[in-house]
């Protein structure tokens, strides 16, 4: 009788075993999608600096077929094994990163109008456009630090908007080099670090 009891006692109730469960689940996706991010941030940085290389120094190649369009295609191949891969693991996405999602797709509609302004329509230049885009990267890091509570995203939106300034103040040839440098410094690294911070949490 006193083993049946204490086996009752040991035993987690059902709320708090799924309490935990949610908890741990919830992480898993947070993980999962952070080096998703991460990746294409690495991977678009990469782009935008072997190109800004390309026009520095009047490389003979394409650019948009050999660096930007290979470079998405397998980064679109390798997104949709990965997420298929962990389709177990992404049925239910947290709040914070619908919002983020919907905040990140806002700020690609305004930057494709925006560079439909500066190469269509020629009404601003290539280092507005750059500073633009550098400038939405910071108000989406600034957001993802605030909901999330972690003073990673802030510092990268820090980076971001020093970039934004930069591109600025430097010459149009610094455009692409600077939406690199925010890519690599103000986003890939801090998530890297956000996810560095959910494993130690785990452990």
């Amino acid at each position: 009788m006193s083993d049946r009891s204490d086996l009752r006692y040991t035993l987690p109730s059902p709320i708090d075993a799924e309490l935990a469960l949610s908890i741990e689940r919830a992480h898993r996706e947070t993980r999962v999608l952070d080096l998703l991010v991460c990746v294409w941030a690495l991977l678009l940085a990469k782009c935008c600096l072997l190109q800004a290389a390309i026009l520095y120094w009047s490389i003979p190649i394409r650019g948009l077929i050999y660096i930007w369009v290979l470079s998405l295609a397998l980064g679109l191949l390798a997104t949709f094994h990965y997420l298929r891969a962990h389709r177990t693991e992404l049925k239910i996405i947290p709040t914070n990163r619908r919002t983020g999602s919907s905040l990140l797709f806002g700020i690609f509609v305004t930057l494709a109008g925006s560079a439909h302004a500066v190469f269509a329509l020629e009404l601003a230049t290539p280092s507005a456009l750059a500073a633009l885009a550098c400038s939405l990267g910071g108000i989406h890091a600034c957001v993802q630090g605030t909901m999330r509570r972690r003073p990673e995203p802030l510092l990268g939106a820090l980076v971001w908007w020093i970039a934004a300034w930069q591109c600025l103040r430097q010459p149009a040839d610094f455009a692409l080099v600077g939406v690199g440098l925010g890519l690599m410094f103000g986003q890939a690294l801090p998530t890297f670090a956000l996810v560095r911070a959910a494993n130690r949490y785990r452990v």
